[in-house]
């Protein structure tokens, strides 16, 4: 056994062990690309005792079990340096150019906000599945400001995928989010976003009055909102090139968003609709024309031609603007409803549910799914979804068949009646 090297213990090293002067163990090895790594340790062995004030840990052997393995897989264990931070930076970058700005612009907020100061720091070769499922908790029961699991279900689509390219990368086996936000969900039922539902015919006529007594100058725009099943940012980006009254159709064709240019200022850009199904005609019911007509009067808005490249330049072409005289943002509009909201359930005692620019959208859905009545369900639904908007048709089922339950009795009848009758 002469030339053996040993450490303090007498137990005899194997090759690229040693024992440094400090007491730790070392551990050097050669990636698959010619790199050379260290990994150090308190203890040797699994079953030795790390020294007194020292934290324990794996020990080295167990280290160069998995260092191995993963060199066999071509795990790149090495790169475990790497941070979530690093990994998310990189997911965005890929991801950039096919997200739309308000997308980009929310996962941005999210990842600065939450993930970046706290689990965003661990090293990826670092992180667990409780890692990230204690994350998420904290989250959600966090006293000063907790999150429902809606708010929690973005920044698990930050976390996962940014997890899945460092397990593309081979840095990591495994990726440790998966199941962690569905297990969430189950442990905190409670913390779901509420069902949307929309409002009933009384409860529009409700709303929609109580707007014209105590913000009189937003009551065209709600009207239109709720009977043309315009989102709030393509509400906001409608001009008068958009009214067609003689064909008696709304063209969509732009969205008005108020986001954060380059230097953090807000501004607001036109951008085209989120999808291709954005862009879509809006048939212009009675009332609503005749509501866009007095609007037209009543601005002095003649005949013009539209211009090859629309701006900001020209307020007066924009048919909605608020009380100012400027144009719309999501969050001031809702928040106007959510004050008249507020005001009528003071003085009713029959309440109003919580409003949003978006219940008035799905109200509309809703009535389309209730009144179009075709030969063929299949193109009843296609015609709604063209209508609203919806890239994805599952969208559109999921309305039509919440709208079309409350018809399940009648249905149940007419069954009952046709199986009597043979």
């Amino acid at each position: 056994m002469a030339g053996k090297r040993k450490d303090s213990n007498g137990i005899l090293l194997n090759k690229g062990e040693r024992q440094m002067p400090d007491g730790r163990y070392r551990y050097r090895y050669t990636d698959n690309q010619g790199g050379q790594h260290d990994v150090y340790s308190w203890t040797l062995r699994p079953e030795d005792k790390a020294p007194d004030g020292r934290k324990p840990g794996m020990s080295l052997r167990e280290q160069e079990k998995q260092i191995q393995k993963d060199l066999l897989d071509g795990v790149k264990s090495w790169e475990g340096s790497i941070t979530l931070n690093t990994l998310i930076l990189e997911y965005f970058e890929r991801q950039k150019p096919y997200w739309a700005d308000s997308t980009w612009n929310g996962y941005k907020c999210a990842y600065k906000k939450h993930i970046k100061p706290s689990i965003g720091r661990k090293k990826a070769v670092n992180i667990t599945s409780d890692d990230i499922s204690r994350f998420y908790d904290s989250l959600i029961h966090d006293e000063s400001e907790p999150l429902k699991t809606g708010s929690i279900a973005q920044i698990n689509r930050i976390i996962k995928p940014s997890l899945q390219l460092a397990v593309r990368k081979r840095i990591i086996r495994n990726n440790p989010a998966l199941g962690c936000y569905g297990e969430l969900t189950r442990k905190n039922p409670e913390s779901r976003p509420e069902q949307r539902h929309a409002l009933e015919t009384k409860q529009l006529n409700e709303l929609l009055n109580h707007v014209a007594e105590v913000s009189p100058q937003y009551y065209n725009l709600f009207y239109v909102m709720a009977w043309t099943g315009c989102r709030i940012n393509e509400a906001a980006a409608l001009t008068w090139y958009d009214i067609d009254f003689q064909k008696e159709v709304i063209h969509v064709r732009r969205s008005l968003q108020y986001q954060p240019d380059e230097d953090g200022k807000l501004i607001h850009k036109l951008k085209a609709p989120k999808t291709e199904k954005g862009f879509r005609d809006i048939p212009m019911l009675a009332d609503v024309k005749q509501i866009l007509r007095l609007m037209q009067g009543n601005q002095k808005i003649v005949a013009f031609r539209e211009p090859d490249n629309l701006t900001l330049d020209d307020l007066s072409v924009f048919v909605f603007k608020n009380s100012r005289g400027h144009l719309l943002t999501t969050y001031s509009v809702n928040a106007i409803l959510q004050r008249v909201v507020a005001s009528y359930n003071r003085e009713h005692e029959e309440k109003l549910p919580d409003v949003s620019s978006h219940t008035l959208r799905h109200t509309f859905c809703c009535w389309l799914c209730e009144h179009v009545e075709g030969q063929n369900s299949a193109d009843d639904l296609k015609y709604i979804q063209k209508i609203m908007g919806h890239s994805d048709i599952s969208t559109t089922l999921n309305i039509y068949s919440e709208c079309r339950k409350a018809n399940s009795s009648t249905k149940d009848e007419a069954l009952k009646r046709i199986a009597a009758q043979s």
